[in-house]
């Protein structure tokens, strides 16, 4: 019956001074700073929300160890760091959703370049002044062209036998001209064009006003009421062939062909003159 008595509580023996467990280092707190740490690298967010987490976990189990667990420090290293990388993660992400979706810039529509049309050059229509220009005395070249305007003050024969007698081998072409003529200033707006210079190349044009020289062209039965007229002079100074303004309009290219011609055709035998 002795052996069914209960026997009294006795309590363990107390730890022995000097003994206690080393505190251990909580596995929450470094994870939470590696991936604190990650999360500023290149991994972000996805880093740095656990390491906020764990940080804040690992806090609060070493609050409620009562000395056994430490890593505080680390703990709130890993949620300082997770915080920022978290913030910069969002930053980039934005930046790129931005530059994916943004519309692309408008490029201004290409137009094709007509292609370029054959122009045809035509001559300009010569500029008409109400009243023909009065040139003073001298000579004027154009290339082998020249225009002679005699000298008022002299009389028209003598100088018409100097110019002829220092134009041997070129012809000499009396051009009539009168100051209210529209057609004689068309003449002379056409002179420094090329087409006249060509067909007029290796020519001596002498410029006669008909108010001024009226009584000595008609003595050398050249018109005098109407202008222009051109005459071809021999090599004594006589009118042998004659062309009016009537042969063309007022376009440079048919002026210049028409007086091409006459000055190169063969002088007939017997002049054919108009009054």
């Amino acid at each position: 019956m002795d052996t069914l008595r209960p026997r009294p509580w006795t309590p363990p023996p107390p730890p022995r001074p000097g003994v206690a467990p080393a505190p251990k280092t909580e596995d929450k707190a470094v994870a939470s700073l590696v991936l604190g740490l990650s999360s500023l690298t290149c991994f972000g967010a996805v880093a740095g929300l656990p390491a906020m987490i764990l940080g804040a976990l690992a806090r609060r189990d070493i609050d409620r160890s009562l000395g056994t667990l430490t890593g505080r420090g680390l703990a709130a290293g890993g949620i300082v760091s997770g915080l920022f990388g978290t913030g910069i993660g969002v930053v980039v992400f934005l930046w790129a959703f931005g530059a994916l979706f943004a519309p692309a810039p408008s490029e201004p529509p290409i137009v094709a370049a007509a292609p370029p049309r054959a122009v045809t050059a035509e001559p300009p229509p010569i500029a008409v002044t109400a009243s023909s220009e009065v040139h003073g005395a001298g000579t004027r070249s154009y290339g082998t062209f020249e225009v002679v305007d005699l000298d008022l003050s002299r009389g028209l024969r003598p100088q018409i036998a100097e110019i002829v007698r220092r134009s041997r081998g070129r012809t000499v072409v009396l051009q009539t001209v009168a100051r209210s003529s529209s057609a004689c200033a068309a003449v002379a707006a056409a002179l420094p064009d090329a087409q006249m210079q060509r067909a007029l190349a290796n020519v001596t044009l002498i410029r006669v006003d008909i108010e001024e020289y009226d009584r000595e062209l008609e003595s050398m039965k050249i018109e005098t009421k109407t202008a222009p007229w051109f005459y071809k002079l021999d090599d004594d100074g006589e009118p042998t062939d004659a062309i009016s303004a009537d042969a063309w309009g007022a376009n440079i290219e048919n002026m210049a062909s028409a007086l091409g011609k006459f000055v190169r055709r063969n002088t007939p035998s017997r002049r054919s003159r108009v009054r």
